[in-house]
């Protein structure tokens, strides 16, 4: 399916309110997109927008893009006009399956056909979230890493319906947006760089328990 060329993005809608979802929606206000953040409640609005403002006192001192703004933000609690007229989505809701699946659901027909929707999930395969969906092929995994709008990894894979070009199109579009998107050979659990954490915090545990290292020495040789 043909898509919009990248540098024609300006619409970019954020699903979800929590430090993922708020990241997210920092991260592309500051590269001056308009941004359209769908919240659960309207009662999340006043959080949310302290979220955000936090993160613009660290966007602000590290450079904003030219027309960059606050102003460009709207929230809403219509999931339909959060998405209608939306360039890319990036989804950010919480870690569980039938939340997704249910959102997916919404998110086929909602969405227009050519854009792409990317989840956030740290540890949900696409494969599942997509089973609901009625145009999988443009789903993909976008795992980012706290906080979205300073670190700039981005792990990527896609599900068993999903087309490679949508891969290859929202890693472009991430590159220009200033992030590092790196896409997976093939789906498992816990993407790459959070299982190598985890085996360095098992032989960091392992080392502290035979008396080989303290903490603190630990400490030092990871810095």
């Amino acid at each position: 399916m043909a898509r919009k060329d990248i540098h024609d993005v300006r619409k970019v809608s954020c699903i979800g309110a929590g430090p993922i979802g708020g990241g997210w929606a920092a991260h592309f206000l500051a590269k001056g997109y308009d941004v359209t953040s769908y919240l659960h409640d309207p009662a999340e609005e006043d959080a949310f927008r302290r979220l955000i403002d936090i993160a613009w006192k660290c966007l602000e001192q590290i450079g904003l893009s030219e027309g960059a703004s606050l102003d460009r933000l709207t929230c809403t609690s219509d999931l339909a006009e959060a998405v209608e007229q939306a360039d890319f989505v990036q989804e950010s809701v919480p870690e569980i399956i039938e939340v997704k699946q249910a959102l997916y659901e919404k998110l086929g027909n909602l969405v227009p056909k050519d854009v792409v929707i990317a989840s956030s999930t740290s540890g949900l395969s696409m494969t599942d979230i997509q089973v609901r969906c009625s145009t999988p092929e443009r789903t993909v995994v976008a795992h980012p890493f706290n906080p979205p709008y300073l670190l700039p990894l981005v792990e990527m894979v896609g599900g068993k319906l999903t087309d490679p070009d949508a891969l290859t199109w929202a890693a472009a579009f991430y590159t220009l947006t200033g992030k590092a998107p790196l896409i997976m050979e093939k789906e498992v659990p816990g993407f790459i760089a959070t299982r190598l954490q985890e085996a360095v915090w098992r032989e960091a545990l392992h080392m502290i328990g035979n008396g080989e290292a303290t903490p603190e020495q630990i400490d030092i040789a990871m810095i």
